[in-house]
């Protein structure tokens, strides 16, 4: 239960990495100017777009009339975690909402996510994303399985007020993810190892609840998701960085024991359940390149042990549906 505390109203920064994200970026921006929850800053980060997205970023900021934002444009793509920590660098707020730019807000969104963070022990929100139809679930807070497939509750089931609890999950997706300003610092902000993207906001929910926090889906706080514009759901470069990441996670996360006598067998279990003529090229190629990166990943971990000092976590479930 969330103890429910009556205080001032919080700076917010809604931080939003652009790349080439011009077809998308001025429906999300206008969202942000319907939200009935002030104040608000916005940072915009660049990650080099080849698009128009920094001139339509700035024209519609004007036309919403949305005076306090900065935007940062960086001379190449550092990757979906470098760019929110650049932001994050940048921002002034006590709570930080990560938002993809091809989401679209309801008015009322931040207003639920701001509430919820006046239990002291939430660390991080996650909203209710529907698919673009509005009553399509993509996401209803997540789970990571024993072989780190992050998966989400709610995945394509029409929208019929199933999860519409206010519960601790083991993660939240980072196209809509707040977080406490003072959490994201103490937790060393999002991991620039898993480059570009995936896996970062799974990894950093791990390390979060390590540090004690809660981390809750907020059924209340809605959002419109187009998903993976940048580079293509289930395409190829898809599942290859997907599975670079997700084992990435695991070698970083789960300890020797749990590797060996749950991934493991978890994973030559659903590697026999998959089709391989669609991941059998990006998955090799994954695995390949977590051999190579392994001394960076085992100082990762080593940091992260160093840390945080906090007992280990097996966030996962043990069967495959």
């Amino acid at each position: 239960m969330l103890v429910i505390d009556q205080e001032e109203p919080k700076l917010v920064s809604i931080i939003i990495v652009l790349y080439n994200s011009a077809e998308y970026i001025e429906k999300c921006i206008q969202s942000i100017g319907r939200l009935d929850y002030n104040p608000i800053e916005i940072i915009l980060v660049d990650n080099a777009s080849r698009d128009e997205s920094v001139s339509v970023a700035r024209r519609t900021l004007e036309e919403c009339r949305i005076e306090h934002y900065h935007l940062i444009q960086l001379g190449r793509n550092a990757g979906f975690a470098a760019a929110n920590n650049r932001g994050f660098e940048l921002s002034s707020g006590e709570i930080l909402f990560l938002l993809n730019p091809d989401t679209e807000l309801y008015p009322d969104t931040l207003r639920e996510l701001v509430r919820a963070f006046r239990d002291p022990s939430v660390g991080i929100c996650g909203s209710k994303v529907y698919y673009p139809d509005g009553k399509t679930l993509q996401h209803a807070g997540g789970f990571v399985r024993d072989n780190g497939l992050a998966m989400h509750y709610g995945y394509a089931e029409e929208d019929k007020g199933q999860y519409d609890t206010l519960r601790e999950v083991g993660y939240v997706t980072g196209a809509a993810l707040s977080v406490r300003r003072d959490v994201f610092r103490e937790a060393g902000g999002f991991d620039e190892g898993y480059h570009p993207a995936y896996f970062e906001e799974t990894d950093l929910c791990l390390r979060v609840r390590r540090m004690g926090y809660k981390v809750v889906y907020v059924p209340t706080a809605r959002v419109i998701h187009y998903e993976s514009t940048t580079v293509g759901k289930f395409s190829e470069r898809y599942l290859y960085l997907f599975h670079k990441n997700r084992i990435r996670f695991m070698l970083k996360n789960y300890s020797w024991h749990f590797l060996w006598n749950r991934a493991l067998p978890m994973e030559e279990k659903w590697i026999g359940m998959i089709a391989p003529e669609e991941q059998a090229i990006p998955l090799n190629k994954a695995y390949i390149a977590n051999i190579f990166k392994l001394p960076g990943t085992l100082l990762a971990r080593r940091r992260m042990e160093e840390k945080l000092r906090a007992p280990r976590i097996e966030d996962n479930v043990s069967s495959l549906e």
